[in-house]
């Protein structure tokens, strides 16, 4: 029975650490692979983790390592001395485990595949779920040379994430399987789409006769947010019939950053028509209340938020030549307009609220594609199989 070490690189619950629980909680019901999971930071979902076989952070809190002793050597500015004793024992732990292989869930991971290198001899896998930005100025160069230092096998999250890989990263095409992200089998977990739709409304102080267009993600550049407050502006300015508001779930609702939204919200008079929630444990119940699902980032992989959409019947609108959504978008899911043109994409979101047909026929094509393309069940057999051709490959 073969072994594979888990590296996620935090346990928040933005989409790498929640795709790695689904696919950990596949593989503990449908296979016989024993497995464990290093985090190179935690987060709020490491207690869900736990289940799966945690072997250790590489990255630990203080708590994890402020014991008499070494609360006495930070006193003295040890700290390295500290740090050098617990990555020993992390390393005791991990090379009594025997593992077959190393699976690092994204790029991010670099200096823990360093660390390992140093006594764990086995093929890794990375899956990388980044493009260049998030490469180049957010996890850094250096950590993916560390990255490429020491993968012998690429699945990329699409077919964008692959061809930036060998264009910019000069990865050869034969290392590299695409295989898209997925969610549960259990699609969605949302029945009565009315019953949530009225809660959050009512929750929100939002009439509900309104409509409802809904984004997710990080408040930072690379996922548009201030690209929403312009589409919200040119929706409202375009289309008077209805009461229209705009919901934004995930990011930091706090800092500077979050200040400029805000700011900008007020200068365009959007104030009480655009809603940036933060961070929900319940991030279904809101795209259940939305009628058209937008994808504003400037750089997304392939978002799994999309797909959690489109598995409540909602059509997507994302902008070309950003990632790899157009993927599963094309032309019948929703619409796919020029990079930034959010002028277009306010006119094909009015589309959709003026054609209920559309919208409908454009989501339950959703559903359709979700069920057959991205179904964990699917997913999880083709990651199976690299990992079991890799791992006999490598014998």
């Amino acid at each position: 029975m073969k072994k594979i070490l888990f590296i996620s690189h935090d346990a928040g619950r933005t989409g790498a650490p929640r795709s790695l629980l689904l696919l950990l909680k596949w593989l503990k019901a449908n296979s016989d692979l024993e497995f464990c999971v290093l985090f190179k930071d935690g987060g709020e979902l490491q207690n869900e983790f736990k289940s799966m076989g945690i072997i250790g952070n590489f990255n630990p809190s203080n708590k994890q390592i402020n014991n008499f002793r070494t609360k006495i050597l930070q006193k003295l500015y040890f700290a390295q001395i500290r740090r050098k004793q617990y990555l020993r024992n992390l390393q005791k732990k991990i090379v009594s485990e025997n593992f077959d292989l190393v699976y690092a869930n994204t790029m991010a991971n670099g200096e823990v595949l360093e660390f390992l290198s140093n006594f764990l001899h086995c093929p890794v896998i990375c899956h990388i779920r980044e493009l260049e930005q998030m490469i180049s100025y957010h996890v850094g160069k250096k950590i993916f040379a560390k990255t490429k230092k020491h993968t012998d096998k690429y699945i990329a999250v699409s077919h964008a994430v692959k061809d930036n890989l060998t264009k910019n990263h000069h990865i050869p095409t034969n290392k590299i399987d695409v295989i898209y992200n997925c969610i549960s089998d259990e699609y969605s977990s949302i029945k009565n789409l009315d019953k949530s739709r009225s809660q959050v409304l009512e929750n929100l102080g939002i009439p509900s006769h309104a409509k409802i267009i809904c984004a997710s993600g990080t408040t930072d550049w690379r996922k548009g947010p201030d690209l929403f407050i312009q589409l919200a502006k040119t929706v409202i300015q375009k289309y008077c019939q209805e009461l229209i508001h705009f919901i934004w779930v995930g990011g930091a609702t706090k800092g500077w950053q979050f200040a400029q939204l805000l700011h900008d919200v007020k200068k365009t008079n959007l104030s009480g028509k655009i809603h940036f929630l933060g961070t929900r444990s319940n991030p279904l119940d809101y795209y259940a209340a939305c009628d058209i699902f937008t994808l504003v980032s400037r750089e997304d992989p392939f978002p799994r938020v999309c797909l959690e959409a489109a598995s409540l019947g909602k059509p997507i609108v994302c902008f070309d030549n950003a990632g790899g959504e157009k993927e599963f978008v094309e032309d019948d899911c929703g619409f796919v307009v020029p990079y930034l043109d959010i002028q277009t994409m306010a006119d094909r979101v009015i589309n959709l609220l003026e054609n209920q047909h559309l919208r409908e026929q454009m989501g339950s094509r959703a559903i359709q594609k979700v069920r057959e393309k991205h179904n964990e069940t699917l997913i999880g057999r083709q990651i199976i199989q690299v990992i079991e051709q890799f791992i006999s490959a490598s014998s």
